[in-house]
């Protein structure tokens, strides 16, 4: 083990750590090993060794230790070539190097995975019953306006069909949750979201409404379309060298949230999109799908709030559907359990 001397020793340690030495001696062991493959101490013995006497801790130990186990367990099973882990280090060299504020394209790659989808699950497991969550997306924003249950949320002249959604949110217990805050947010007809389009100055198809006491909330917005994710980069090369395709379903984005329960990120998606069953992002799930029915009374579009003439394509697409959140308490009891069960 070098001492304290040795690394100042300009004959053992150059200029740059002996400058890094006046502010941090590292510690250091001796190599009394060996490590080979097909022996009994490998270098994955040696990197777990390391990590345990050096690292402190006890939760970044954790983590790594099991990537650590992880990666050098699929190497031995799969047998990268240098060629192709030269690959592999130059496709994630481009990804950080095309990554920006609003295309990151680690947290794409991880949604393709599906890993995004896993660790919502496992951060946020859900009692039967519940509404089903999945993350938020790339496009929210917090600048939506807090409305009233019943206003519109899209603007004059925004393009695509009138929608009108119905909404309730309750507990599980199917009583009313008073002090719901449902913020809403979502792409166009034309499968945009506002911060898509360069001369966009306010919010436009997103707000934040207030439940009613009895549970009930309503808006009145635009039928949204699909859209592809971004796929000008590494992600959508890895899409495509899987024979994949970067097309989400149409969808609308919710995040409710009540005092005493547990938050909800959630989407609800139209049964008559396409790409239900290949999202690219593994957000879409059976119990989040909704059957929609056209409207074409117009006597029922006036009761809905659409004025005169505001309706163009002689429907409304109404969409209904109830929120059932669990209480924080409920949701520990399953966070409870699982670890229990995991730990069996």
């Amino acid at each position: 083990m070098a001492s304290e001397q040795q690394m100042k020793d300009p004959l053992l340690v150059g200029t740059a750590i002996r400058a890094q030495l006046e502010h941090e001696i590292p510690q250091d062991i001796p190599l009394d090993r060996d490590f080979h493959e097909h022996t009994d101490y490998t270098i994955t013995d040696h990197v777990q060794e390391l990590h345990r006497k050096l690292s402190k801790d006890p939760r970044t130990l954790e983590l790594i230790t099991s990537l650590v186990s992880h990666i050098h367990a699929f190497a031995r099973e799969t047998r990268p070539t240098h060629a192709e882990w030269s690959k592999t280090i130059q496709f994630l060299t481009a990804a950080g190097k095309e990554s920006t504020d609003y295309k990151n394209e680690f947290i794409l790659l991880s949604d393709c995975l599906g890993l995004s989808a896993l660790l919502d699950e496992l951060e946020h497991p859900k009692p039967s019953g519940c509404t089903d969550s999945c993350e938020p997306g790339p496009f929210y924003t917090e600048d939506a306006p807090e409305v009233p249950s019943g206003s519109s949320l899209a603007k004059a002249g925004t393009h695509g069909e009138a929608m009108y959604f119905i909404g309730t949110v309750k507990n599980l217990k199917g009583e009313s949750i008073q002090g719901a805050k449902v913020d809403v947010w979502q792409a166009d007809g034309d499968g945009l979201y506002d911060i898509q389009y360069p001369d966009r100055v306010d919010a436009n198809d997103r707000g934040k409404i207030i439940a009613n006491p009895d549970g009930t909330f309503t808006y009145r917005g635009i039928l949204p379309t699909a859209y592809p994710i971004p796929s000008d980069g590494p992600a959508g090369q890895f899409l495509r060298w899987l024979g994949r395709h970067p097309h989400r379903a149409s969808h609308i984005h919710f995040a409710v949230k009540a005092p005493g329960y547990d938050d909800l990120v959630s989407a609800l998606y139209p049964s008559h999109s396409p790409f239900l069953g290949s999202d690219p992002v593994f957000a879409t799930k059976k119990l989040l799908i909704c059957q929609l029915v056209e409207e074409h009374d117009p006597t029922k579009w006036a009761e809905m709030g659409f004025k005169e003439g505001e309706v163009k394509s002689g429907r409304v697409w109404v969409w209904k559907y109830d929120f059932v959140l669990a209480s924080v308490e409920e949701v520990e009891e399953v966070k409870r359990i699982q670890g229990y069960n995991a730990k069996l």
